[in-house]
């Protein structure tokens, strides 16, 4: 079963540092940036479920600007780093902004369009998206049409850290939801640090 998982960068990123954070406070946790193995992660999601074989990695992300101060920049550094190894893996990359407000532009949208494409281009028959964004189950909703219209069945996951920190337990709707336990992200450790030195 060809499966395509798209992955939610900053999303994955925050839900992760609150699930799991409060018990590493410190700027050392691996929690505290996302340090987390694209390619790992999306190898042991798609192997819960016997039959499906990895497609396709799809990773979406907002990346500051570098001139938005000392802060902003370092992330910028490290986003850049790390989006540039991601693409030397054949990973696909979307490479949004991050606005003042530290709101993401266009990432979601991409991300769904994606989806949709995809859906209409019969290029998977399981799709996991990696985050607990609501935003998302429209073109979930979408998606399942347009297969319905091919006389085709689809399987959609979203799955998310959830820990003791986490707010809520609920994943994308119209998904199955699929928790990510401590165990299996610290499994999928990058041990790469891609912030720019100093």
């Amino acid at each position: 079963m060809r499966t395509i998982v798209f992955v939610d960068g900053q999303n994955l990123f925050h839900l992760a540092r609150r699930a799991w954070a409060s018990n590493n406070p410190v700027a050392s946790s691996p929690y505290a940036w996302p340090s987390y193995d694209v390619e790992k992660l999306a190898h042991a999601l798609v192997a819960k479920s016997p039959g499906r074989s990895l497609d396709e990695i799809r990773f979406y992300t907002g990346v500051p600007d570098r001139g938005a101060g000392s802060s902003q920049r370092r992330w910028h550094g490290f986003w850049s780093n790390k989006l540039r190894f991601l693409r030397s893996r054949n990973i696909y990359v979307y490479r949004g902004r991050v606005g003042g407000g530290g709101q993401e532009k266009g990432v979601d949208v991409s991300l769904a369009l994606d989806l949709v494409r995809a859906t209409y281009e019969r290029r998977y028959e399981s799709a996991i998206i990696v985050s607990q964004d609501w935003d998302f189950g429209p073109a979930v909703r979408l998606a399942k049409l347009i297969a319905q219209s091919q006389n085709r069945s689809l399987t959609f996951e979203s799955a998310f850290p959830v820990g003791p920190g986490s707010s809520s337990r609920r994943g994308v709707p119209g998904t199955i939801w699929v928790p990510i336990d401590q165990l299996t992200y610290d499994a999928c450790h990058d041990p790469t640090d891609y912030r720019p030195r100093r």
